[in-house]
Order: C-alpha cells, then structure tokens, then sequence
C-alpha cells in the first residue's frame, strides 16, 4: 500500500488468469444449474449423438427459425414465439437437457418454467441457431445456383434457304 497525504492507497491488482483450458470443456459442453421449482436442475447441451437424435423431433423449431433469418438472427421475441407455437416440442427437448421429466415442466409454474426455457435456451439455443444457418445458406447457395432464368434467352430465326 502506497501513503499519499496521509490517506493509505491500495494498490490496483491484476486480475487472476485462468489456468490455461481451463475454459476448454465449458466451451466444448456449457452447462447450467439453477434451482427450479426447489429442485437443483442443471441444463446440458446435447452431445453430437443425442443432437442428431433429437433433430427429428426439433425440425419444426429449427424450421421456423431457418423461416425467420434474413441477414442475421432473428430477434429473441421472434425466437420466442416459435418456441410457443411448437411448445410440445420445446418441452421434450428441454426435458431431454435437463434430465427431467416432462410431466414435472408441466407443472411449473410460469416464473418457474420461464426460468427453465432461458437456462434451456441459453445453453442450447446456438445448436438450433447453427443447424437453421446452416440450411439457409445451403438453401440460398441451392437456390443461386438452380434457378433457371426468368425468361428463356432471344434466339435467333434459323436461317431459311432460297428457293
């Protein structure tokens, strides 16, 4: 501590480093655990296989937010409210994160269940957001490349012979 007019200054410290990787395996798999409805929930992101197991049942949400890109993301009360029309699906797959049951999501409620689908979609909403990119840049890069022309080119008369 340095004395400056009689009044003892701290000295400014550097924050801590983390370990180097120590942020490896949040990266690779986030997880979350908050208290919901007095239960300690932790919500995972899937892993590659469980991912494309669940594809099937998510299609209509990753649907809906391929519909809803234009240039970016779309806004988050437009992801909401795919979300909300295709609930059923939301709550299996936040079932599936969660290692909960689906019954006991039915039964939160309202502030708990909000709570549960920001933790949910927090850790796996880029996994939906990245599958819907990736088909709408496969669907623009399709599109670009086999749409025919809108009018078929001007062709010449053949020539006609004399005679």
């Amino acid at each position: 501590d340095e004395v400056e007019g009689g009044i003892t200054m701290a000295k400014k410290r550097e924050p801590r480093k983390a370990a180097a990787g120590s942020d490896d395996l949040e990266v690779l798999h986030p997880e979350r655990t908050a208290i919901i409805a007095d239960r300690k929930i932790t919500v995972r992101e899937y892993g590659f296989v469980e991912g494309l197991r669940l594809l099937p049942l998510a299609e209509p949400i990753i649907a809906g937010l391929k519909g809803g890109m234009g240039s970016s993301v779309p806004a988050f009360e437009s992801i909401m409210g795919i979300i909300a029309k295709h609930a059923d699906v939301a709550v299996q797959l936040m079932a599936a994160a969660a290692d909960v049951e689906v019954e006991w999501i039915e039964s939160l409620s309202q502030d708990d269940g909000q709570l549960l689908l920001m933790v949910w979609w927090s850790v796996n909403g880029p996994f939906y957001l990245r599958t819907a990119a990736t088909r709408a840049v496969v669907a623009a890069r399709a599109g670009a490349t086999s749409t025919p022309p809108s009018s078929a080119p001007a062709m010449e008369a053949p020539p006609t012979s004399a005679g």
